[in-house]
Order: structure tokens, then sequence, then C-alpha cells
């Protein structure tokens, strides 16, 4: 520091004769460093090194390394491992596929037999009168047991067909079950409108298996 810039600074220091105070020498008013013991020698310290900050650093690097180096490791491993074997494919069924005209021809033989039943039977009950005659209201109770019966052995056959053709079998099911609805709403005396809409609906139901077994030959 020149004596003239040390003398801008600090001008109540400054004299003619001596100038600036010599280098190394304390200055007034600003306090030095507290005295040492004897022999001991004021020295600047060094800066210490943050070696926490370095040893943390180190071993995130570390880490991050080997989960690299793990990760590379399982991609590696999982691209060369061999394929698993493929688990067995379910064995092809053995049973032939389903003949539905077969299916129906057999229906049609199991059904013959009890629709010719049904047809006597029926036959035999509206030649006892005209509706509400004593006659005919006496033979009710025995021809509604009959048809609830025969719905019974009807239905079984129907079961035991299932790929037998659709039409047919929509046909004859709907044929059962309106006979039993209509002979479990009957009642003595004169017929109602209800009578006659029941009856007329199982008739054209009827025509289902009727034409369906005649086109295969087979009839009752």
């Amino acid at each position: 520091m020149s004596a003239a810039y040390y003398g801008a600074l600090y001008p109540e220091f400054m004299t003619l004769t001596h100038g600036a105070p010599p280098a190394g020498a304390p200055i007034p008013g600003i306090p030095g460093p507290p005295p040492g013991p004897p022999g001991y020698e004021w020295r600047p310290v060094k800066p210490r090194r943050n070696t926490g900050l370095v040893a943390a650093v180190v071993v995130s690097l570390a880490i991050g390394i080997a989960g690299l180096a793990v990760g590379v490791v399982g991609l590696t491993r999982s691209g060369t491992a061999p394929p698993t074997a493929p688990g067995h494919a379910a064995a092809p069924s053995a049973e032939p596929a389903a003949d539905p005209v077969a299916a129906a021809k057999s229906m049609c033989s199991a059904l013959s037999p009890l629709f010719a039943e049904n047809d006597k039977k029926s036959n035999a009950w509206l030649a006892t009168g005209e509706p509400g005659t004593p006659a005919r209201d006496a033979a009710l109770p025995g021809y509604r047991a009959f048809i609830e019966d025969w719905a019974g052995r009807a239905q079984d056959v129907v079961n035991a067909h299932p790929d037998a053709d659709p039409f047919l079998k929509r046909t004859t099911q709907r044929f059962i079950d309106d006979r039993v609805l209509m002979v479990r709403n009957m009642r003595a005396g004169p017929s109602t409108t209800y009578d006659d809409q029941a009856w007329a609906d199982s008739m054209t139901a009827y025509e289902g298996p009727l034409t369906a077994c005649d086109s295969l030959g087979i009839k009752w």
C-alpha cells in the first residue's frame, strides 16, 4: 500500500516527518490478534477440507455405479434366459360335432308317441260335450291331471335333446307350456275368452313340431 493511499485513508496518522507507519506495524485503532504464549508463533490457519462431503459424494457415486451394474446384469440375464416351456395345450375334444338333423330325428321319434297320446286324450275330452255342459265339466279334472303328467314326460324328451333343431325345440316347449297354462286356468262352466285364446295359442305352437317332424318323415 502506498503512503499516499494510506494517507488518504488515515490522514490523522500521517506526519510530515514520519509518513505512513512501517509495513507490518499494527494500525492504531484496529485491534490485532491476542498475544500468544511465550515461544508461540501465530500462523494463518489452513482452510479445512470438507472430507465428510467428499466421502458422501464418493459413496453416492459408488452406489449409483453398483446399481447401474446390477441393472445391466439383470437385463442381460432376462434377455438371454431360455424361454419357459409352454403349458400343455388343452386336448381337443374327442366328441364329434353334433348333427342337428340327427338330433331332431331322435327328438321327433321320442315325441311321436307322446303327441299321439295327447291328441287322443284331448279329442276324447272335447267329445264329452260343449263347454259348460255337465259331462264336459265332470271330465275336466281328469283331463287336467293327464296334461300335467304328460307335460312332465314331454319336457324330459326336450331336455334330452339339446342339439336338436332350435325351431323344433322352441315350438315344442311353447306347446307344452301353453297346454299346462290352459288346464290350470280352466274352470267348470262356459268357456271364457281366455280359455278360447289359450287353446288357439297352443294349437298354433303345435304346428311347429308337426311340420318339423313331418319334414323328417316322422308322423303320428
